[in-house]
């Protein structure tokens, strides 16, 4: 389970090293700033909750352990409930977080309105990325790496697929949404 628990963290960061890469193609310093800012921003709020993956992990491996099915599946709803509330509510909070942003990165104008952009758009998958935490949590603590590794190589492949085809072709406003979408597939 460690060697795909590392490979499943490593994945994480590729929904915003792929909209980086989209982005660049357009050759705005000001949108590639904005999407940096914002992406920064996003990881400090979501590492906040690295307890919905850690503590799903840890307390359904003891059920498991243990033989108790029932116990699993109230681990795993539980942290569905936790990251759906506060996923509600971190999305209902963006503006903040994209002001605070605003103010904590000091950026130009050009920039800050980018990264407000951004922050705002991705938020609103909160509840969805943080089912993801809850989801990859309980996978883990059954001892099922290998499709937790599959889930999240996936939704990050849908990812490149999307942000290629859709952000080059459409523009820098449809790379935010692939990555929302791609935040509700698991």
């Amino acid at each position: 389970i460690a060697p795909d628990l590392a490979q499943t963290s490593r994945s994480m960061p590729l929904l915003g090293i792929v909209d980086t890469a989209v982005v660049g193609q357009f050759g705005d310093a000001a949108l590639l700033g904005g999407l940096a800012a914002g992406s920064l921003v996003f990881d400090v709020v979501f590492t906040t909750f690295n307890f919905l993956r850690s503590g799903t992990t840890g307390l359904v491996a003891q059920a498991f352990g243990r033989g108790d099915a029932l116990e699993e599946q109230a681990v795993l709803w539980r942290a569905v409930l936790i990251a759906v509330v506060a996923g509600v509510i971190l999305a209902a909070l963006a503006p903040l977080f994209a002001v605070a942003g605003q103010w904590f990165m000091g950026a130009e104008p050009s920039v800050s309105a980018a990264m407000s952009v951004y922050i705002r758009i991705r938020l609103l998958a909160a509840p969805f990325s943080l089912i993801n935490y809850a989801i990859l949590g309980y996978v883990l603590g059954r001892g099922e790496g290998g499709l937790g590794l599959m889930l999240q190589a996936v939704l990050n492949g849908i990812n490149i697929v999307l942000c290629f085809l859709l952000g080059l072709e459409l523009g820098v406003g449809s790379t935010v949404p692939d990555t929302v979408e791609l935040q509700e597939v698991p």
